[in-house]
């Protein structure tokens, strides 16, 4: 009997159904990339998973196996061997490296800044066609029939492909979970731009003239376009749903103490609603593969190159889609992307149209998705809405916490970004706390990451009622957090913090930005007439960085004593790649120029890292990087050896020495307690007869409580006449562990609180209320910050709490930092102004509709 399809959505939030699961449907588990992925995003949906089914759960046996035998406090002396090179603490200073915590320009950087990189989009075949694809104009409907004669006559159309000619072995294939299903083409439409028809053609040119020239008839159904309206009963359903309308899922809450009571112990009750819009990435370079079929071996081989997050990932959805080996597939990410930000992850339906194509063709493939495409049938950060609570006490103690939040995952049957909030249930002190998350699907934007997926609106949801218990009961905001923080581990799996920085990132953004004497009663500092100084702060929480399987690296001590290092890390901006040849070089003595890695992830010769999402390669990528180095360190050691030995032995003498009586530095093998004694890297090579290969895979053990703090400030101008919210600084400390990079991760952190504003003042996706046909679907209507828009400074503080588990005590860095723009303005704009503008973006609109009462 075949074995059914897993869902992996519906694993990880489903548990009765988590529980039918065979041995060998938890095993097939592992190499599922949407489970990877949904993990990266949010390691806390595995918490209850682990602890319902243990070692069943992929990814996670081994790290409990391995966890059983380590001490609470700490990894052991293993680990503390690991995080240093070849002796030391687990979290060596700075002045123990050499390159590590230095400033190194990206190792592609000259490809990047002069437009030489070779970007996927750049990149073109011989023979090849070119795709376009036929969508949906209609965000509901059904497909009567299709007519494709009139393209079919153009001249240059090589193949057209729909729902009615699938070859029979595609015509049940779906992406991702369901119901309803996303087939490789649907019947039944459930979004603008959803692929009706796709057109392999000469020319884009071409392929744009077919694709109008397709005759469709459409049967136009019923859409949700508002998520509120699609958790009434009366909303039709669209599926056999046994919820409400179009809820997708009620997650179990999350339930600590008893809120009712703690809400009755409390002085002050206060409650709020926040709301954040749709987001798209945005990002400089459209989706783009190129795809082509190899037939000269045994067995036939698809290759394609595009910007992937996660090249093996990809490869696995491509070869289950179209059932073949993964061995047949070959997926290529160029280290050259136009920006991520969380876009690129997950492979969608035009990868598997556009492989199908050339199959059927003969010949490569080329798709680059418009400006319009990538904005509506890619995936978002979508809607959410929070209804909160919170209970305290006229001394600054919180009684209860209750949060009930609302996600719009769109056409999609994955997670709607509400997520559960870490920070809520960590960051500060709460012993009766309450939380409920319901998902629900629309005829929309679909659901995907976006730089710290669900945590931002998790902050959202809680650091403005923070700041207004403050308020309430008239205590410095600063002071009611430093009160209330909680700074030793999860109350519920008693996993602890490892070094904990929160403290110290709220103190130090606090003397940078001078919170004790510029922070006022709310409008009570008015600089300019009519225009008011704010200044306001949040914090955040996330387990984002904190790495994961699978975590594996090579390493090759070439013959010449330079070092290659082999990583399937994929390079999505921050540099991640140049942080994996940094681990390598400072664990093996070899210096950075003698150090390369190439720029491009090839599934067929690397090892897997899994995803880079999450902000996880740091530590995913660079743990197997470091073993990897570690290994190949002690082959060249004892080839080191054996060759101080056989010169003596030539020279007539006789000394005995190991390999832990040698170090490595600067490229040369060199005895410990005589450095002058020396042998460079190259002449151990050549005595060795081979280059030396070092391998590594790490496996996390689930000690520590892994997560990311930060906190942000800022000071703002707002105009009470126009509207207008002016930023004019910005002070933004978060507790990296250890900047391995201090130039990229001081970027990361600039470019993440650009990131935030912008999704806080001005960007949201719209759709017309009547018709939900997309209105802003372009950059200029979309309303990016330009460089106008933004800080001429931003403060980074770099909070080096080195951390047990890190690479030489790193934690990953790339998304908290977009996460507490929206909280940060909120809570200035009020100190300004003096009214609540919760709703985001916060628009000139909606700040005069608030000063207005409206």
């Amino acid at each position: 009997m075949p074995q059914r399809s897993i869902d992996a959505f519906k694993v990880l939030s489903d548990y009765e159904y988590a529980a039918t699961l065979t041995n060998e449907e938890w095993l097939s588990l592992s190499g599922n990339p949407e489970y990877h992925t949904l993990i990266a995003d949010d390691p806390s949906l595995a918490e209850e998973l682990i602890a319902r089914f243990g070692m069943l759960v992929p990814g996670f046996s081994a790290a409990l196996a391995a966890a059983a035998s380590v001490p609470l406090t700490g990894f052991g002396p293993t680990v503390n061997r690991l995080a240093g090179r070849g002796g030391g603490s687990a979290a060596p200073s700075n002045a123990e490296f050499s390159i590590v915590g230095t400033s190194v320009p990206r190792t592609h950087g000259f490809g990047v800044v002069t437009g030489v990189g070779r970007y996927s989009e750049n990149q073109t075949l011989p023979n090849m066609l070119f795709m376009k694809t036929l969508g949906s104009p209609y965000p509901h409907a059904r497909i009567r029939s299709i007519d494709t004669s009139k393209a079919e006559a153009l001249p240059g159309v090589h193949y057209i492909l729909h729902r009615f000619n699938l070859p029979e072995g595609y015509q049940d294939v779906s992406l991702g979970s369901g119901p309803p299903f996303r087939y490789l083409f649907n019947e039944e439409l459930i979004q603008v731009g959803a692929p009706v028809a796709v057109v392999a053609a000469d020319s884009d040119h071409i392929g744009d003239e077919a694709i109008r020239q397709i005759q469709v008839d459409y049967e136009v159904l019923p859409a949700v376009v508002d998520f509120m309206e699609g958790t009434r009963p009366s909303t039709p359903k669209q599926w056999d749903n046994r919820l409400d309308g179009t809820i997708l899922t009620i997650a179990s809450p999350f339930v600590r103490g008893d809120v009712e009571r703690g809400f009755a112990e409390a002085d002050i009750v206060i409650e709020n609603v926040t709301s954040m819009s749709t987001i798209q990435h945005a990002a400089l370079e459209l989706t783009t593969d190129l795809t082509w079929w190899s037939t000269e071996g045994a067995r036939p081989q698809l290759t394609q190159i595009g910007p992937k997050r996660h090249a093996h990932g990809a490869r696995s959805a491509i070869a289950q889609a179209l059932k073949v080996d993964q061995s047949q597939v070959r997926v290529i990410t160029p280290g050259y992307l136009g920006m991520s930000f969380g876009s690129f992850r997950d492979t969608d339906l035009p990868e598997i149209h556009s492989a199908l194509l050339s199959w059927l063709t003969g010949r490569p493939i080329r798709f680059m998705s418009t400006r319009s495409e990538d904005m509506v049938t890619r995936t978002h950060r979508t809607q959410t809405r929070n209804e909160s609570k919170i209970g305290v006490k006229r001394d600054g103690s919180i009684t209860a916490f209750f949060t009930k939040k609302y996600g719009n995952a769109g056409a999609y049957r994955g997670g709607g970004g509400t997520g559960n909030s870490l920070g809520l249930a960590e960051l500060y002190t709460i012993p009766n706390l309450r939380q409920e998350n319901i998902d629900v699907f629309t005829n929309m934007y679909r659901y995907g990451s976006y730089r710290c997926t669900t945590h931002p609106n998790d902050t959202l949801a809680r650091e403005p009622l923070i700041e207004r218990a403050a308020y309430a009961i008239n205590m410095n905001p600063l002071d009611f957090r430093l009160r209330n923080l909680s700074e030793v581990g999860n109350p519920e799996t008693r996993r602890p913090f490892s070094n904990p920085g929160i403290r110290d990132t709220i103190t130090q953004t606090a003397a940078a930005i001078g919170w004790r004497e510029k922070w006022h009663a709310p409008k009570t500092r008015e600089v300019r007439p009519g225009v008011f100084h704010g200044i306001g702060m949040a914090c955040h929480e996330c387990n984002h960085g904190a790495g994961g399987a699978p975590s594996t690296g090579s390493v090759v001590i070439n013959a010449d004593g330079t070092l290659t290092v082999v990583s399937g890390a994929a390079e999505v901006g921050p540099g991640e790649r140049t942080v994996m040849a940094m681990i390598a070089a400072e664990t093996l003595g070899i210096p950075m120029n003698r150090t390369r890695i190439s720029p491009d992830v090839d599934s067929d010769f690397t090892a897997d890292t899994g995803v880079t999402a999450g902000s996880r390669q740091t530590l995913s990528g660079g743990w197997g990087i470091h073993l990897a180095a570690l290994d190949a360190r002690a082959q060249l050691l004892d080839w080191g050896a054996r060759k101080f030995v056989d010169d003596a032995r030539v020279a007539g003498q006789t000394i005995q020495v190991s390999a832990d009586q040698l170090d490595v530095r600067d490229g040369l093998v060199s005895f410990k307690d005589d450095p002058e004694r020396r042998l460079p890297i190259a002449q151990v090579i050549a005595f060795a007869s081979n280059p030396i290969i070092g391998r590594g895979a790490h496996i996390h053990p689930p000690t520590w409580e892994r997560v990311a703090f930060a906190t942000h400030a800022a000071e703002v101008e707002v105009d009470t006449v126009t509207g207008t919210i002016s930023v004019t600084k910005y002070v933004a400390a978060h507790d990296v562990g250890r900047a391995l990079n201090r130039m990229a991760t001081e970027q990361q952190i600039e470019g993440g609180v650009i990131v935030g504003l912008g999704l806080a003042l001005t960007e949201q996706l719209l759709v017309d209320g009547a018709t939900g046909i997309p209105i802003n679907d372009n950059i200029l209507d979309y309303k990016v910050p330009t460089i106008k828009d933004v800080p001429e400074k931003i403060d980074v503080i770099m909070v080096e709490n080195a951390k047990e588990y890190g690479v030489f005590g790193a934690h990953g860095i790339g998304e908290p930092p977009a996460a507490l723009g929206f909280s940060v303005m909120v809570n200035a704009v009020y100190n300004a102004v003096g009214v609540w503008v919760e709703d985001m973006p916060l628009t000139r609109e909606k700040v005069l509709n608030a000063l207005k009462g409206r």
